[in-house]
């Protein structure tokens, strides 16, 4: 004999997308049919913006009935699981390749992921921690940054990217950055592809080919980020005329020459060593390069400590940047004779030798004193060429006080230049600002510009008094 049920009524939400009616005799025939004993629990429907709210309601219709509440499902662990769910396969069965990268390459892929999913927006399904994906900026420099998944994978189905379904996972295992191609089983071949692909497709369109970068140390590699480059053109280095001819010969290997050179089988990549005590403009010298061939060359300005520790992997970083200019700054930390046998000097030897494995590849490194560096990096094949850029003569010291002067300045600026013999063209910036100091950009003369030069008022030293 039946037990009586008590009158109760059932009242869903309706926001228009659903009557109640249909809402519970969905819950009726779904969830809350008489289900024979042993027979499994019924499974819990999707039923979007109502959820919540019908769930309490077969809470309370099962109360009435006797019957367990059917549990949600739960939400996928991983990209695996929550892949397997869709294509109906078993977990282990999936095929995955994986790569592991860099950061600042791992968001580059990203960005070329963001591509396939910008060319099928209908298509793709998106999985992440929780459900949600997460995202980052990728920089691009110049005050612009572009949205790319960060930890998430994008599921690419049967037609849109490729014949058969497949997806990419970008993720962090165990701190690593990596990238991974998960295909259904069988797709080794497809996985592999996929990867090979996604490179292709940052190789074609790489948001940092043609900028200047900072070759950064951080999350125990080398990151690559835009910085913005301050513009120097040849009128703001006095040089000798020798000596850009060879900067210019330098630069056409990758120039005017580079055709010529592969036609007969050499490669593009050289090094250029500027030598030169401090102040002489070596590094102003590197930026004018840097600003002449940004744009068809991508410019990386390397950091000391990346110098030291993580060459290797910055020649690696730069692969699919197309023609390059590495700037090297002071290889004499990581390059001087006494270097021989540490780590880091042979893993910048490595390093040198590895740009001629790849064309395109111009490095250009300074250093105070060649004479204090290993034998072995200046031999041919790492540093062709080796420039001495020598301080100012007579003529290139008048030049730079010229420029660093006010033009209509009553000085004699070539017999003022005649009593700074050796100085460099830092010393020669440093007297014409402390005589613009002393006496104001109007009460410049002869006089006391010379006075300023020849008192050595202009160089560092410490200024005698007492402290507390």
């Amino acid at each position: 004999m039946s037990r009586p049920r008590p009158e109760r009524s059932l009242t869903l939400p309706d926001d228009g997308a659903a009557s109640a009616t249909d809402l519970a005799e969905t819950l009726t025939t779904a969830a809350l049919s008489d289900i024979p004993r042993g027979a499994p629990e019924p499974v819990w429907p999707d039923f979007g913006d109502h959820d919540e709210a019908a769930r309490r309601a077969v809470a309370a219709v099962a109360a009435m009935l006797g019957r367990p509440v059917p549990d949600r499902p739960k939400e996928p662990r991983s990209s695996a699981e929550w892949l397997a769910r869709r294509w109906e396969a078993d977990e282990s069965t999936l095929v995955n390749v994986s790569r592991d990268m860099s950061r600042t390459l791992q968001r580059l892929h990203a960005y070329a992921l963001q591509r396939w999913v910008d060319r099928h927006p209908d298509d793709v399904a998106v999985f992440g921690p929780g459900g949600a994906p997460q995202r980052a900026a990728l920089d691009l420099g110049n005050g612009t940054s572009v949205s790319v998944p960060s930890v998430a994978t994008v599921l690419f189905p049967a037609g849109s990217a490729y014949d058969t379904a497949v997806a990419v996972e970008v993720a962090y295992r165990y701190g690593q950055p990596t990238i991974t191609a998960f295909t259904p089983p069988g797709g080794l071949a497809l996985a592999e592809r996929v990867l090979a692909d996604l490179a292709r497709t940052l190789e074609e369109d790489h948001p940092y080919r043609g900028g200047v970068l900072s070759a950064r140390s951080g999350n125990g590699t080398v990151d690559l980020m835009p910085v913005k480059h301050t513009v120097q053109v040849r009128g703001d280095v006095v040089l000798p005329a020798e000596l850009w001819r060879e900067v210019d010969l330098f630069c056409s290997s990758v120039t005017t020459r580079r055709d010529a050179l592969r036609a007969l089988g050499h490669t593009t990549s050289r090094g250029l060593l500027l030598a030169g005590k401090p102040g002489v403009g070596k590094t102003k010298l590197t930026r004018v390069i840097a600003t002449e061939l940004a744009g068809p060359l991508t410019v990386v300005l390397v950091t000391a400590e990346v110098l030291r520790t993580w060459m290797t992997e910055l020649y690696e970083e730069i692969r699919g940047l197309g023609p390059c200019l590495v700037v090297l700054e002071e290889i004499d930390s990581v390059a001087s004779k006494g270097s021989r046998g540490d780590t880091s000097f042979a893993e910048f030897l490595d390093a040198l030798d590895g740009t001629r494995s790849s064309d395109d590849v111009l490095t250009v490194g300074t250093t105070n004193d060649p004479d204090s560096l290993d034998p072995a990096v200046k031999r041919p094949g790492r540093f062709d060429t080796i420039i001495e850029v020598p301080p100012p003569d007579q003529t290139g010291r008048t030049e730079i006080l010229r420029l660093f002067l006010p033009p209509d300045a009553p000085v004699d600026v070539d017999l003022v230049a005649s009593y700074l013999d050796g100085a460099t063209g830092a010393d020669l910036r440093e007297v014409a600002r402390r005589s613009i100091l002393e006496h104001g950009p109007d009460g410049l003369t002869t006089g006391r510009v010379a006075d300023v030069a020849t008192s050595g008022r202009w160089k560092p030293a410490p200024v005698a008094g007492n402290y507390l």
